[in-house]
């Protein structure tokens, strides 16, 4: 959620940026939809990130996406649906599709 966050309420990203209460708000929306189920982060989050990183180097925002694989991997997630399919193509341990 936090990159989600940072996107929508950053004027670089999006043409007209939501306050962080109208963020929070949609976060809220998002999360309340039926069927969603949220991974937990796993404990050992920080040393598959790290692994990660240091496997497939990366530099700034690209270091969410694999804060996501790494919770992913942590709760035994091995598919996820991108349009970004280039953001995850890097971690092979995860197949990539396009929606």
């Amino acid at each position: 959620m936090s990159e989600f966050f940072s996107a929508i309420t950053n004027p670089r990203q999006v043409t007209t940026p939501y306050s962080a209460d109208e963020a929070l708000t949609e976060i809220g929306a998002f999360l309340s939809m039926r069927g969603l189920a949220l991974l937990p982060v796993p404990p050992d989050v920080v040393q598959r990130w790290t692994a990660l990183v240091r496997r497939t180097p990366v530099i700034g925002p690209a270091v969410f996406d694999l804060q996501i694989a790494a919770t992913m991997l942590g709760n035994g997630v091995r598919r996820i649906y991108t349009f970004n399919r280039a953001d995850f193509a890097r971690v092979t341990e995860l197949e990539v599709l396009t929606p």
